[in-house]
Protein backbone atom coordinates (compact mmCIF):
# COMPACT_ATOMS: atom_id res chain seq x y z
CA UNK A 1 0.00 0.00 0.00
CA UNK A 2 1.26 3.48 -0.85
CA UNK A 3 1.24 6.58 1.34
CA UNK A 4 -2.04 8.39 0.74
CA UNK A 5 -2.19 11.60 2.74
CA UNK A 6 -4.90 14.22 2.26
CA UNK A 7 -2.42 16.94 3.21
CA UNK A 8 -2.17 19.69 0.57
CA UNK A 9 -5.06 18.19 -1.43
CA UNK A 10 -8.14 20.20 -2.36
CA UNK A 11 -11.35 19.22 -0.57
CA UNK A 12 -14.10 18.52 -3.11
CA UNK A 13 -16.90 17.43 -0.81
CA UNK A 14 -17.52 16.87 2.89
CA UNK A 15 -20.05 14.14 3.63
CA UNK A 16 -21.58 12.56 6.72
CA UNK A 17 -19.00 9.81 7.09
CA UNK A 18 -16.19 10.75 4.70
CA UNK A 19 -14.49 13.64 2.92
CA UNK A 20 -13.53 13.58 -0.77
CA UNK A 21 -10.27 15.14 -2.00
CA UNK A 22 -8.97 15.76 -5.52
CA UNK A 23 -5.96 13.48 -6.14
CA UNK A 24 -5.46 13.67 -9.90
CA UNK A 25 -7.48 13.82 -13.08
CA UNK A 26 -8.72 10.25 -12.79
CA UNK A 27 -8.77 9.58 -9.05
CA UNK A 28 -9.98 11.01 -5.74
CA UNK A 29 -8.97 10.33 -2.15
CA UNK A 30 -11.65 9.34 0.38
CA UNK A 31 -10.90 10.17 4.02
CA UNK A 32 -13.04 8.16 6.46
CA UNK A 33 -14.43 9.89 9.54
CA UNK A 34 -15.39 8.26 12.82
CA UNK A 35 -18.98 9.47 12.36
CA UNK A 36 -22.07 7.34 12.98
CA UNK A 37 -25.49 8.05 11.49
CA UNK A 38 -28.83 7.42 13.15
CA UNK A 39 -31.82 9.01 14.86
CA UNK A 40 -32.32 11.07 17.98
CA UNK A 41 -35.48 10.03 19.81
CA UNK A 42 -37.02 12.26 22.47
CA UNK A 43 -37.87 10.40 25.68
CA UNK A 44 -40.85 11.08 27.96
CA UNK A 45 -38.60 12.94 30.43
CA UNK A 46 -37.39 15.31 27.71
CA UNK A 47 -33.99 13.66 27.26
CA UNK A 48 -32.83 12.16 23.97
CA UNK A 49 -31.75 8.64 23.09
CA UNK A 50 -29.57 7.88 20.10
CA UNK A 51 -30.37 4.97 17.79
CA UNK A 52 -27.71 3.98 15.27
CA UNK A 53 -29.08 3.47 11.75
CA UNK A 54 -26.82 3.20 8.68
CA UNK A 55 -29.72 4.33 6.48
CA UNK A 56 -30.28 7.58 8.38
CA UNK A 57 -29.22 10.99 7.10
CA UNK A 58 -28.18 12.51 10.42
CA UNK A 59 -24.81 12.16 12.15
CA UNK A 60 -25.55 11.30 15.79
CA UNK A 61 -22.04 10.88 17.15
CA UNK A 62 -18.53 9.56 16.69
CA UNK A 63 -16.89 6.26 17.57
CA UNK A 64 -13.11 6.32 17.72
CA UNK A 65 -11.57 3.92 15.22
CA UNK A 66 -14.66 3.07 13.21
CA UNK A 67 -13.28 4.92 10.17
CA UNK A 68 -10.28 2.58 9.99
CA UNK A 69 -12.49 -0.47 10.49
CA UNK A 70 -14.69 0.67 7.60
CA UNK A 71 -11.65 0.92 5.34
CA UNK A 72 -10.42 -2.54 6.36
CA UNK A 73 -13.81 -4.11 5.58
CA UNK A 74 -13.97 -2.17 2.30
CA UNK A 75 -10.58 -3.52 1.21
CA UNK A 76 -11.70 -7.03 2.13
CA UNK A 77 -14.96 -6.95 0.16
CA UNK A 78 -13.67 -4.95 -2.79
CA UNK A 79 -10.97 -7.63 -3.14
CA UNK A 80 -13.64 -10.35 -3.13
CA UNK A 81 -15.61 -8.43 -5.77
CA UNK A 82 -12.49 -8.06 -7.92
CA UNK A 83 -11.90 -11.82 -7.70
CA UNK A 84 -15.51 -12.37 -8.79
CA UNK A 85 -15.10 -10.04 -11.77
CA UNK A 86 -17.24 -7.24 -10.35
CA UNK A 87 -15.95 -3.79 -11.31
CA UNK A 88 -15.41 -1.29 -8.46
CA UNK A 89 -13.74 2.06 -7.96
CA UNK A 90 -11.19 0.78 -5.42
CA UNK A 91 -7.45 1.17 -6.14
CA UNK A 92 -5.48 1.41 -2.87
CA UNK A 93 -5.73 2.39 0.80
CA UNK A 94 -3.68 3.82 3.67
CA UNK A 95 -4.86 2.70 7.11
CA UNK A 96 -2.61 5.13 8.95
CA UNK A 97 -4.15 8.07 7.10
CA UNK A 98 -7.67 6.54 7.05
CA UNK A 99 -7.85 7.04 3.29
CA UNK A 100 -8.77 5.13 0.14
CA UNK A 101 -7.63 5.98 -3.37
CA UNK A 102 -10.46 5.34 -5.83
CA UNK A 103 -11.26 5.92 -9.46
CA UNK A 104 -13.29 9.05 -10.13
CA UNK A 105 -16.89 8.12 -10.89
CA UNK A 106 -19.86 9.96 -12.35
CA UNK A 107 -23.30 9.62 -10.84
CA UNK A 108 -26.03 7.59 -12.49
CA UNK A 109 -28.75 10.18 -12.88
CA UNK A 110 -28.48 12.54 -9.91
CA UNK A 111 -27.13 9.71 -7.74
CA UNK A 112 -28.61 6.28 -7.02
CA UNK A 113 -28.28 3.56 -4.41
CA UNK A 114 -29.26 -0.08 -4.85
CA UNK A 115 -30.74 -2.18 -2.05
CA UNK A 116 -30.98 -5.95 -1.75
CA UNK A 117 -33.26 -7.33 0.97
CA UNK A 118 -33.05 -10.90 2.25
CA UNK A 119 -35.68 -10.28 4.93
CA UNK A 120 -38.30 -7.55 5.23
CA UNK A 121 -37.42 -5.07 7.96
CA UNK A 122 -37.27 -1.33 8.43
CA UNK A 123 -38.68 1.09 5.89
CA UNK A 124 -40.23 -1.49 3.57
CA UNK A 125 -42.45 -2.73 6.43
CA UNK A 126 -43.30 0.81 7.56
CA UNK A 127 -44.22 1.90 4.03
CA UNK A 128 -46.15 -1.21 2.97
CA UNK A 129 -47.68 -2.73 6.15
CA UNK A 130 -50.66 -4.16 4.24
CA UNK A 131 -48.43 -6.17 1.94
CA UNK A 132 -45.16 -6.91 3.75
CA UNK A 133 -44.74 -8.73 7.05
CA UNK A 134 -41.89 -8.05 9.50
CA UNK A 135 -39.18 -10.68 9.04
CA UNK A 136 -40.68 -12.08 5.84
CA UNK A 137 -38.16 -14.02 3.73
CA UNK A 138 -37.47 -12.32 0.38
CA UNK A 139 -35.99 -13.75 -2.82
CA UNK A 140 -33.72 -11.58 -4.99
CA UNK A 141 -35.54 -8.47 -3.76
CA UNK A 142 -33.89 -5.53 -5.51
CA UNK A 143 -34.81 -1.86 -5.44
CA UNK A 144 -33.24 1.49 -6.28
CA UNK A 145 -33.46 4.69 -4.26
CA UNK A 146 -32.34 8.22 -4.95
CA UNK A 147 -29.56 9.94 -3.01
CA UNK A 148 -31.51 12.98 -1.85
CA UNK A 149 -31.40 13.64 1.89
CA UNK A 150 -34.02 16.40 1.69
CA UNK A 151 -36.54 14.09 0.01
CA UNK A 152 -35.65 11.21 2.34
CA UNK A 153 -33.89 9.07 -0.31
CA UNK A 154 -37.18 7.77 -1.80
CA UNK A 155 -37.52 4.61 -3.86
CA UNK A 156 -37.53 5.21 -7.59
CA UNK A 157 -39.48 2.89 -9.89
CA UNK A 158 -38.13 1.12 -12.94
CA UNK A 159 -40.84 2.88 -14.97
CA UNK A 160 -39.54 6.30 -13.96
CA UNK A 161 -35.89 5.30 -14.47
CA UNK A 162 -36.53 4.07 -18.02
CA UNK A 163 -39.28 6.48 -19.12
CA UNK A 164 -38.18 8.70 -22.05
CA UNK A 165 -40.03 11.63 -20.45
CA UNK A 166 -37.41 11.70 -17.69
CA UNK A 167 -34.26 11.30 -19.74
CA UNK A 168 -34.41 8.35 -19.58
CA UNK A 169 -32.06 7.83 -16.63
CA UNK A 170 -31.26 4.34 -17.89
CA UNK A 171 -32.40 1.79 -20.44
CA UNK A 172 -34.21 -1.42 -19.55
CA UNK A 173 -31.12 -3.43 -20.48
CA UNK A 174 -28.95 -1.26 -18.19
CA UNK A 175 -31.44 -1.73 -15.37
CA UNK A 176 -31.14 -5.52 -15.78
CA UNK A 177 -27.35 -5.28 -15.90
CA UNK A 178 -27.24 -3.23 -12.68
CA UNK A 179 -29.64 -5.62 -10.95
CA UNK A 180 -27.48 -8.60 -11.92
CA UNK A 181 -24.29 -6.94 -10.61
CA UNK A 182 -25.88 -5.86 -7.34
CA UNK A 183 -27.46 -9.25 -6.62
CA UNK A 184 -24.10 -10.96 -7.23
CA UNK A 185 -22.30 -8.57 -4.91
CA UNK A 186 -24.97 -8.89 -2.23
CA UNK A 187 -24.81 -12.69 -2.29
CA UNK A 188 -21.03 -12.61 -1.91
CA UNK A 189 -21.43 -10.51 1.24
CA UNK A 190 -24.35 -12.68 2.42
CA UNK A 191 -22.31 -15.89 2.21
CA UNK A 192 -19.31 -14.30 3.90
CA UNK A 193 -21.51 -12.95 6.71
CA UNK A 194 -23.10 -16.39 7.08
CA UNK A 195 -19.69 -18.00 7.54
CA UNK A 196 -19.13 -15.64 10.49
CA UNK A 197 -22.27 -17.00 12.15
CA UNK A 198 -24.26 -13.86 11.30
CA UNK A 199 -27.35 -13.12 9.19
CA UNK A 200 -27.42 -10.37 6.57
CA UNK A 201 -30.89 -8.81 6.47
CA UNK A 202 -30.32 -6.13 3.84
CA UNK A 203 -27.51 -4.18 2.22
CA UNK A 204 -27.24 -1.09 0.03
CA UNK A 205 -24.66 -0.28 -2.64
CA UNK A 206 -23.87 2.97 -4.39
CA UNK A 207 -23.24 2.83 -8.13
CA UNK A 208 -21.48 5.13 -10.57
CA UNK A 209 -20.09 5.40 -14.09
CA UNK A 210 -16.38 4.82 -14.66
CA UNK A 211 -15.19 4.79 -18.28
CA UNK A 212 -18.71 3.99 -19.50
CA UNK A 213 -18.94 1.00 -17.14
CA UNK A 214 -21.15 0.59 -14.09
CA UNK A 215 -19.05 0.28 -10.94
CA UNK A 216 -19.67 -0.26 -7.24
CA UNK A 217 -18.43 2.84 -5.40
CA UNK A 218 -18.35 4.36 -1.90
CA UNK A 219 -17.48 1.75 0.80
CA UNK A 220 -18.45 -1.76 1.90
CA UNK A 221 -18.76 -1.51 5.64
CA UNK A 222 -21.02 -1.98 8.65
CA UNK A 223 -22.66 1.31 7.73
CA UNK A 224 -24.36 -0.07 4.60
CA UNK A 225 -25.88 -3.27 5.98
CA UNK A 226 -28.27 -4.59 8.62
CA UNK A 227 -26.99 -7.75 10.32
CA UNK A 228 -28.38 -9.96 13.08
CA UNK A 229 -26.65 -12.34 15.47
CA UNK A 230 -28.78 -14.90 17.33
CA UNK A 231 -31.91 -12.94 16.43
CA UNK A 232 -30.60 -9.59 17.67
CA UNK A 233 -29.57 -6.71 15.42
CA UNK A 234 -25.93 -5.72 15.78
CA UNK A 235 -25.02 -2.08 16.25
CA UNK A 236 -22.75 -0.53 13.67
CA UNK A 237 -20.01 -0.49 16.31
CA UNK A 238 -20.26 -4.20 17.09
CA UNK A 239 -20.67 -5.22 13.46
CA UNK A 240 -17.65 -3.20 12.31
CA UNK A 241 -15.53 -5.18 14.77
CA UNK A 242 -16.90 -8.55 13.61
CA UNK A 243 -16.39 -7.72 9.92
CA UNK A 244 -12.64 -7.36 10.38
CA UNK A 245 -12.13 -10.25 12.82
Amino acid sequence: MMKLSKENLNLLYSGKTKDVYYYDENTVLLHSKDSVTGWKIKNADGSFSVVEDPGANEVVGEITGIGIKNIISSIYYFTKFYQAGIFTHFLDADLEEKTMLVRKAKTVGAGLECIVRFKAMGSIVRNYPDYVKEGQELTDFFEITTKNDTAGDPRISRELLTNPDFGPIMTNSLYEEIKKIILRAAKIVYEDIKQKGLELIDIKFEIGWIDDKIALIDEISAGIMRVFKNGIQLSETDLSELLIS
